[in-house]
């Protein structure tokens, strides 16, 4: 039985309608020192003012946009939705962010009538360590800063806790760090029996975007004493996400990422979700502006195996 009952706060998705196909926020959050509102949560907003012009039982399959300017937590953000064609098994619609009547954002959003398929296939979902086996977020920024001798920042404990997604972070084996490559499990905060299935989808896309451009880093191990690399600019540009199945964004998912390139100042990040059956439910992909300075005398491209992309029967094991 799930022990994620606690009430579920929809504010962080919640929209107020101020006109014809018109929504706006009700609320923005910041996270300390980004440079504008997270991602995730104009992602989610902007997915459920497509929704509202939706009829059941249509769902979301597939959703694309672009962040085109950072956006402020001092004014809502107004969502405009156009319906762009109302099919009989696909719908979609084209939604457009705006503060202070300048366009920061824009997506296409597709959505399907269900149907079956006998025609089905996945990526096995690797083998990892059950989230009730794994540390807090609070608790492995806490401990991933003690051992780095440095101050834990309550400030950004505070901020975690504040959050309707909780992460378990899955550590990787010592000689697999710095590979482009990062799982945690996610789930929403709180009882989210009473929702319908695309606030679930709104929702799992909040939290498809933490961490996720910040996978393309890794291999440079900004956050190891010894780097030969500093980071000058982290920011996304776009975000797509894909629903294959339905789940609950309350239950734990498995969030699989990995970066299969950075160049030319961006780098490109991809994504598989999946629940606690393993089934492949959502896949992912974002690119963002990946920028630094090398400390060292080398400048060569790092290369890697993708280790979790293999066509293998057995389950990649992390």
């Amino acid at each position: 039985m799930s022990d994620n009952k606690n009430p579920f706060n929809e504010r962080t998705l919640e929209l107020q309608e101020v006109g014809p196909d018109t929504f706006l926020s009700v609320d923005l959050w910041r996270p300390k020192g980004n440079r504008g509102v997270f991602g995730g949560q104009v992602i989610g907003q902007a997915m459920s003012a497509a929704g509202k012009t939706i009829e059941s039982p249509y769902r979301c399959n597939s959703f694309h946009c672009y962040f085109l300017a950072a956006g402020s937590n001092d004014e809502m953000i107004a969502y405009e939705v156009r319906r762009i064609r109302q099919g009989k098994s696909f719908c979609s619609r084209l939604v457009i962010a705006k503060q202070s009547g300048r366009v920061i954002f824009m997506a296409t959003v597709s959505f399907q009538r269900p149907e079956p398929s006998v025609l089905r296939h996945q990526y096995a979902m690797p083998l990892v360590p059950p989230p009730d086996s794994l540390l807090t977020r609070e608790e492995h920024e806490r401990r991933r800063r003690e051992r780095a001798g440095k101050v834990v920042d309550t400030d950004k404990i505070t901020e975690y806790n504040t959050l309707p997604v909780e992460t378990r972070h899955i550590p990787l084996p010592r000689d697999q760090r710095g590979l482009p490559f990062n799982a945690i499990w996610l789930r929403a905060k709180g009882d989210m029996s009473d929702l319908g299935p695309l606030h679930h989808q709104s929702m799992l896309a909040y939290a498809s975007d933490f961490g996720f451009i910040g996978t393309s880093l890794r291999p440079f191990q900004l956050d190891q004493p010894d780097t030969n690399y500093k980071l000058s600019m982290l920011v996304s540009l776009d975000h797509t996400i894909w629903f294959h199945e339905s789940f609950r964004a309350d239950d734990w998912l498995l969030y699989v990422v990995e970066s299969p390139r950075a160049a030319s100042g961006r780098g490109l990040v991809v994504g598989r979700i999946y629940n606690q059956e393993g089934v492949l439910v959502a896949s992912t992909a974002q690119e963002g502006v990946v920028r630094g300075t090398s400390l060292g005398t080398k400048d060569e491209a790092l290369e890697f195996t993708s280790e979790i992309t293999r066509a293998q029967g057995s389950k990649p094991r992390l």
